[in-house]
């Protein structure tokens, strides 16, 4: 993985898995919505759980912080991962609203969209946030992940702020369902195996034509909406074993809420 920093994203629990003989996959885990700026964020928890596994690798996809463009708690979030940590993050709507609140995240993260990879698989962030193109993946970030898709990777992550199928109609991207439609296109024309977003504050997990959507649960913030169908969890911890990834859903008292496995 190439760089130290990055929004979404993925922890592994060194103390639930095990890694096989002579693996060269890093454990990761993902989590969304963290707030850091309201009292109830639960990151600072979270990571004190962290690094007590000695966990190395965390992916966010977004709502980091609670109001766009404040520096200090965007220092404070950083503060609270940690310096020995790699990060990947995938910016929301609390993360970046605004040229101005772009601006702040630009200088502590410069890169508004990237990916990395790790062996055979490719992990790609994405910006559903920039100014001007709210709810849509569009522009040149949209040829650029036409492009980066290509790219030939067994395995091809994809982390957003806003789902494409969210647990609540017109919260996330499907606000523009032709442009929303297109990138479901590309994501099956390219092989994209697993789709991981935020925002809704929920947890939802489902597959459309070969991919699995999922929903990652909230670290803080407001909890709108909570449903009978849906439930609040707290991170998604993931695995390469062998030649398939398996993730499991845990809320913070270590009960297991879900497991699924991608590639198998």
């Amino acid at each position: 993985m190439r760089r130290k920093i990055f929004l979404l994203v993925m922890v592994a629990w060194l103390s639930l898995f095990s890694l096989p003989a002579g693996a060269e996959y890093a454990p990761f885990a993902i989590m969304s919505d963290t707030h850091v700026g309201l009292r109830n964020s639960g990151y600072p928890a979270f990571m004190r759980a962290v690094e007590e596994q000695n966990i190395k690798v965390i992916i966010h996809t977004g709502d980091a912080i609670h109001e766009p463009g404040n520096a200090s708690q965007w220092a404070r979030f950083l503060e609270i991962t940690g310096p020995d940590k790699t990060l990947y993050l995938a910016p929301g709507n609390h993360d970046i609203r605004g040229e101005e609140s772009l601006a702040v995240y630009l200088t502590f993260f410069p890169e508004p969209y990237f990916s990395v990879s790790d062996g055979d698989t490719l992990f790609v962030f994405l910006n559903t946030e920039l100014p001007g193109q709210e709810h849509r993946v569009t522009g040149e970030q949209a040829a650029w992940l036409e492009s980066e898709l290509q790219r030939p990777f067994r395995y091809k992550f994809v982390f957003l702020h806003e789902p494409l199928y969210p647990f609540v109609p017109y919260h996330g991207l499907d606000r523009h369902k032709k442009a929303r439609d297109a990138l479901h296109r590309l994501f099956v024309q390219n092989g994209v195996a697993l789709v991981v977003a935020g925002h809704d504050h929920i947890y939802k997990r489902s597959e459309k034509d070969g991919i699995t959507y999922v929903i990652a649960g909230a670290e803080g913030g407001h909890l709108h909406f909570l449903a009978k169908n849906g439930e609040f969890f707290d991170y998604i911890a993931a695995l390469r074993i062998d030649d398939h990834y398996f993730f499991i859903v845990r809320d913070m008292k270590g009960e297991t809420r879900d497991e699924f496995t991608v590639g198998r």
